[in-house]
């Protein structure tokens, strides 16, 4: 063995000396540790570093970037490291439409885009651009939406104007109603992450975002789990210009154009009947004007069953990818 090599291999031991008398000392703490929520973060914590080191070793390459919706503390970014772990090269854009871009133009090897949400539905802007751009999907991954109430005020009376996105003010309608008299000034913004930002800097104001936003803006969580629907989730779609093989359980999307005649929707959804394919979900929705439908089914576009139909309607179908499935909906 080569002195470099012995050298790098000192190093290496030296670290895990000081990893493992790190946790030694984080396990100490946590036996006396009773903050529910905290187990909660635990347990993502746990399941990040094991990504993070096995993921790292045996899938991924060091410089493959990855794109998601921002900025920094975002859902979509919490999504990002829950698919990729810790320890990959993320970075963030303001819109949809540039994590297209990105990947299209090889900036990025993959990008994460939300597709749906189980409170307000199907992500337009998301569609829209699988119109525009040929890239795949080749994955989805799910993320239990739990919004928090975060402010420097110590008291809840103190607070004058609270900050948020108009979706999330929407999904905590009822938190709102009973802890805030009418006086409160609400202020839409562009992101959860800007609110979490505002509230920061400026007196007697809030915010509505993510406990990863108020980590990265450093501002007091003040109430946690405000949101309506406690089983609010959004899907998040990884989109690349690579392709998947198949598995055993896979899911493809597609999007339909289809002529606006009697019986054509029917006729084409009886395709998938005879060739016995299960569809998880069609959703409609206007493209350039134009009425498409978003439609998601068990297997692979490689299947021979859905290649008959893929094939038979090729002027009408894009397809947008096949990927395994995570979840049957939300």
């Amino acid at each position: 063995m080569s002195n470099k090599s012995t050298k790098k291999e000192e190093e290496l031991q030296e670290i895990d000396k000081k990893i493992l008398k790190l946790l030694s000392k984080r396990n100490k703490l946590l036996k006396d540790f009773k903050d529910t929520n905290f187990f909660s973060y635990n347990n993502n914590f746990i399941e990040n570093i094991k990504n993070g080191m096995f993921l790292e070793l045996e899938h991924e390459k060091i410089d493959e970037k990855i794109v998601y919706l921002g900025p920094e503390g975002s859902y979509t970014q919490e999504a990002a490291i829950n698919k990729f772990g810790i320890g990959k090269t993320y970075y963030s854009v303001n819109s949809i439409k540039n994590i297209f871009y990105e990947v299209n133009e090889d900036r990025a090897k993959y990008g994460v885009v939300p597709i749906e949400n189980s409170s307000n539905g199907i992500v337009g802007d998301t569609i829209n651009c699988f119109d525009t751009y040929n890239l795949n999907i080749i994955g989805e991954t799910i993320l239990d939406i739990h919004h928090t109430l975060v402010s420097n005020c110590n008291k809840i009376e103190d607070i004058k104007i609270i900050y948020s996105k108009d979706i999330a003010f929407d999904q905590c309608s009822i938190f709102l109603e009973n802890y805030h008299p009418n006086e409160t000034k609400y202020e839409y913004v562009d992101s959860t992450t800007k609110a979490a930002k505002l509230a920061s800097q400026i007196p007697n104001s809030a915010a509505i975002c993510s406990k990863l936003a108020a980590k990265t803006n450093h501002i007091p969580i003040l109430f946690n789990d405000i949101e309506d629907n406690k089983n609010n989730k959004t899907r998040f779609f990884i989109i690349s210009k690579e392709s998947t093989k198949k598995t055993k359980n896979d899911k493809t999307s597609i999007i339909v154009q289809l002529p606006n005649k009697y019986g054509c929707l029917i006729d084409f959804l009886n395709d998938f009947k005879e060739n016995k394919i299960n569809l998880n979900k069609i959703k409609s929705h206007i493209v350039k004007g134009i009425s498409t439908f978003f439609i998601e089914f068990d297997g692979h576009k490689d299947d021979s069953n859905v290649k008959k139909i893929l094939n038979k309607h090729s002027n009408n179908i894009k397809v947008l990818g096949s990927y395994k499935k995570e979840i049957e909906d939300i």
